[in-house]
């Protein structure tokens, strides 16, 4: 019986299917950056406190935008203060450690503000922050 001797190939790396992959992500994390941007409205005025500290970005954030108007915005979404409570309710239930950023106009009145806090508290959420810069922005 005669068996055929096989040719041992070499196997190299194929760079092809690398490059497709480097490609996949770079648009991956270019459209995960352009929603994280969308979060934060545009023409809401931060007010600066001189004791501001940058926050670490964690995806668990919950930005909650004011404007001056007292229109309350969360996810692009607008909302009336009664239905906060009700949205602020589910995220104890999803994530444990949930934090909101409250994004308010520096003429925003505080009531709207105090309304905000209001239902964190209602909802069970302890962790608020304030957005605020340490210097003004042009």
């Amino acid at each position: 019986m005669r068996f055929l001797k096989q040719d041992k190939k070499q196997f190299g790396f194929q760079m092809a299917p690398m490059i497709d992959v480097v490609f996949q992500l770079l648009i991956f994390f270019m459209s995960v950056s352009t929603f994280h941007q969308l979060e934060t409205e545009k023409d809401i005025k931060i007010p600066v406190a001189d004791e501001a500290k940058s926050l670490q970005e964690a995806a668990q954030n919950l930005i909650v935008n004011i404007r001056k108007d007292g229109t309350i915005i969360i996810n692009q979404i607008i909302y009336r203060p009664e239905q906060i409570v009700a949205i602020l309710a589910d995220l104890p239930l999803k994530h444990v450690h949930q934090a909101i950023i409250i994004r308010a106009d520096k003429n925003v009145s505080h009531g709207r503000v105090s309304e905000v806090m209001s239902a964190c508290a209602a909802a069970g959420v302890w962790d608020v922050s304030f957005a605020a810069y340490q210097e003004e922005q042009k």
